[in-house]
This record gives C-alpha cells, structure tokens and sequence, in this order.
C-alpha cells in the first residue's frame, strides 16, 4: 500500500525526498523551540519579546513633554498584535494574580525599578480556542499612566504560528526552484531512455548532449555505443552479401553439373537435394541478414495489417480469419469453412479501433505471415485477434493472437520451437517439412521492435501464439 503512494518518476521521487527534508528541519526547529517554551499560558519566546517591546516603549514615553505628543509617538509604535498609549488612569484594574501574572510583574519592577503598586498586569485567556491570550500592562508615569494591550504567543499554539511564516517564505520558494533544477536533471535520462526505445526499434539517432556531466557521459556512451552497433551492422550485411553471392554461384555450378550425370535416378537425386540445399541457404542468408533495419520506422493501423494478411490468406484457400478483439477460446473453437469471401467478410465486420504502433511495416507483416503460416500448417486453420492491453509499468502496449486448432506442443518445448533449425515435426505432423527457421524469424522480427511473442497450449486444445508489441 506505502509503495503505491509514493511517486515512480525519478523527479518525483527527488522532490518528495527535498520536501521530506524541508519537513524535518522544520519539525525539529519547533521541537527545540517547545523544548525552551516554559510551562506557563505564555511560550519562553513570545514573554521576551513582550518584556523588550514593553520596556522599550515605556522609556519612550518617560522622555515625551505631554500626553499628546507621547500618544503620536506611540501610536506609529502599533502592531497587529501590541498597542501603546498614554492616559490619565490604569486601565487595569487592579486584583489578585495568579502565579504568571506575578511572575511579569516582578520582571518588570526589576527591569524598570518601579514599586510594586506602580506595575498592574492582567492575563486573559483567548476568546476563541484559536486565539491568542490578550495582556495588558499599566505602568505608573510620572503624569499619568503609561497602558499596553498585546496579544503574545500562547504555548498550546507554539507549533502552527511560525509555519505561518516559515512555509511561505522558505518551502515554497525551495520547492519551486527544486523542481525546476529535478526536471533539468531528469531530461536527459528520458531522453536516453526514449533513445534506447527508439534503436529496439531500429532506429538509430545521436542523442544531444545536455544536463549535468554524469547525464552528458552516459548520453556521449549512448551515442558510442549506437555508432558502433551501426557499424558492426553494416559490416555484418556486407559480410553476409558476399557469402549470399558464393553460396549461390557454387550451387548453380552444381547444378549444372549434375545435369551432365546420365544415370536419371541419381541425377533426379542430385538435383533434389541441390533445391533443399538452395533453399536452406536462403532461409538462413534471410534469418543472417536481418535486412528489417533497412526499413525505415513509421506509423501503421497494426489491426488493418492483421485484416490483411488475413485476407490475403483466405483467398489462397486457407482457414484464416480475423476475429476483432484478442481471440477467444470459444470464438476460435467454433466450426466454419473459410472461404476467401467469408473471411474478407470477418475482417471488414470486425470493426476494430484504430492501433497505431511506430514499426518496420515489411518485418512486422513478416512475422505474423510466418506465424499464420505455422498455425495453418500445423492446426489447420488459424484465427487472428488484435486489441490494446498494458504490460509494466503501465504502459500501452498491443496485444495479437493467433491460435489454431492442432495437437499443440509439450510444455517444456514451447521455447524450443523459437530456436533456429529446431523441428518438431516427428511431435506434430511428421509429413510436413521446413528448415525450422519461419518461428525464429518471427522472433527475431518482434524482439527487433522492444516486443516478445510466447507460445501456449489452450485449454480447449490447439495452440496459441500470444505477441505483445510497444504501442
């Protein structure tokens, strides 16, 4: 429960820690203030300060020729919370004190040397429960009386009185000048992170360097490591480009040797292992090749692509549909022929929402044909279903299946489908054949864009292909 309320973003989780700071210093400065606050109505601070502005203005008001005159003084004297004037009469009364009472009056005779009849000093309590007490002082003039009205601090509101001050003045301007430096701090580390996002994709952009010395460091790596990567790349392709041409020119050579052999039965022989070998040099050269990073990145309906390829697949005589929503078990499990027209029908009535997702269209469309044609040959029929879902951390992500109805697959060999050359056809349908590379491509295409794709066994028997790609 604590881990949810507390902030996931890097900037976030450093203001709270700031503002966490502010709070306890805050806290323990009134904590040493209430540890020297007294035990009376009066906090220790708030009785000094009292004493000094009493005292002070009294001395004034000695030195002055009249009572008009010392009034005018005085009056420029006012606060909010103290008053000063001179009169003919005490305006205290004079009563019994209590112990606090006595207490300013034997600090003010000490201070000003006055008789003990010559200081009256009466405490009232606050009116409200959130207001402070009122004070009034009369002091004996040599004309007269010098009276002070104050409102002092009360030790039962020591704690909230100076936050008043201290919040405004102090916490907020930190606060605000702490967020602007966190999210100068935070920038780049997004930067880089929409960067390493964007080379999942394939997408290959120096990042610029800004923010301080550390984030610029780690951005100039960043940088490094994708021209390298970039690099390796293109030595890899040119690598792969002449080994393409010498396998390809020795076969043909082959072949056309084996068209000077005159016994017919070893010749038909020849040149059908020669057709298994070319092919298995192209399916591996493509898998090698990986020529999906010459795609440029745009922005695609990943549900019209799935409708698609799902007509394109109908209208070859397949059982393929597209079933709108990520395919359900009792939806895929329905009997129903799959003529092109039909299916054509299934993926215009789908009416799905638009899915755009930032791709290499070409290797995307790749993977899901390798797919479906897994699912086709193997299950017999194939239903595809497209929707938006969320993965980590919340984010948008897009979700397709596709399931067949087949034998499946043993548990503890769903992984081992996705390796290359890895057959299990003795498992499934040992008349059909392949290199074992269409799973492994599909793989490599979705990991090329920061998604994963899993194989299951469905309840109702068959298997589904489940992939996941960044939205």
């Amino acid at each position: 429960m604590l881990r949810r309320l507390l902030p996931q973003t890097m900037a976030g989780q450093l203001v709270g820690l700031l503002f966490c700071g502010l709070l306890a210093a805050h806290l323990i400065a009134l904590l040493a203030t209430a540890s020297s606050g007294g035990n009376g109505t009066l906090h220790r601070m708030s009785r000094r300060y009292v004493m000094e502005n009493v005292t002070s203005a009294y001395r004034l008001a000695l030195v002055q020729r009249d009572a008009a005159s010392g009034n005018a003084m005085l009056a420029a004297l006012d606060t909010a919370t103290s008053r000063h004037r001179i009169g003919p009469r005490s305006a205290v009364a004079d009563s019994l004190l209590d112990e606090e009472e006595r207490s300013l009056q034997a600090a003010l005779q000490r201070e000003l040397r006055l008789p003990a009849d010559a200081v009256h000093v009466s405490l009232a309590p606050g009116t409200r429960a959130d207001q402070d007490p009122g004070l009034a002082i009369a002091l004996r003039l040599p004309a007269g009386w010098f009276n002070s009205a104050q409102r002092p601090l009360a030790n039962t509101q020591w704690w909230w009185k100076p936050l008043r001050f201290s919040i405004p003045v102090s916490t907020l301007p930190v606060l605000v000048i702490g967020i602007v430096f966190v999210r100068r701090i935070v920038r780049p580390i997004k930067a880089l992170s929409q960067g390493a996002e964007r080379v999942s994709r394939g997408e290959y952009e120096p990042l610029a360097l800004s923010g301080p010395r550390e984030a610029r460091e780690v951005t100039a790596s960043f940088n490094l490591m994708q021209e390298r990567l970039t690099r390796y790349l293109e030595d890899h392709k040119r690598m792969l480009a002449s080994i393409s041409h010498d396998l390809r020119s020795m076969v043909t050579s082959l072949r056309l040797r084996a068209e000077l052999v005159d016994d017919d039965e070893v010749r038909a022989g020849m040149q059908r292992t020669l057709r298994d070998m070319a092919a298995m040099i192209e399916e591996t050269l493509r898998f090698s090749r990986d020529d999906a990073y010459d795609e440029p990145t745009i922005g695609i309906d990943v549900g019209a692509m799935a409708g698609e390829i799902a007509a394109d697949q109908a209208a070859q005589g397949r059982d393929v549909a597209l079933v709108g929503a990520a395919a359900s078990d009792a939806a895929s499990a329905s009997t129903a022929s799959a003529s092109a027209s039909a299916a054509s029908d299934a993926a215009s009535a789908t009416g799905l929402p638009a899915l755009p997702c930032r791709c290499r269209p070409l290797a995307i469309r790749r993977a899901l044909t390798n797919l479906v044609d897994n699912a086709v040959r193997y299950g017999r029929r194939a239903r595809i279903g497209v929707s938006r879902t969320q993965i980590d951390g919340g984010r948008d992500a897009i979700r397709i299946t596709i399931d067949d109805d087949g034998p499946g697959i043993p548990a503890a060999r769903l992984d081992d489908v996705f390796k290359p050359f890895y057959r299990l056809d003795t498992a499934r349908h040992p008349e059909l054949g392949g290199v074992g590379l269409g799973l492994a491509i599909a793989r490599s295409c979705i990991d090329a864009h920061g998604g994963n794709v899993t194989l299951s066994n469905r309840p109702t028997g068959g298997l589904r292909a489940t992939i996941l790609l960044p939205a």
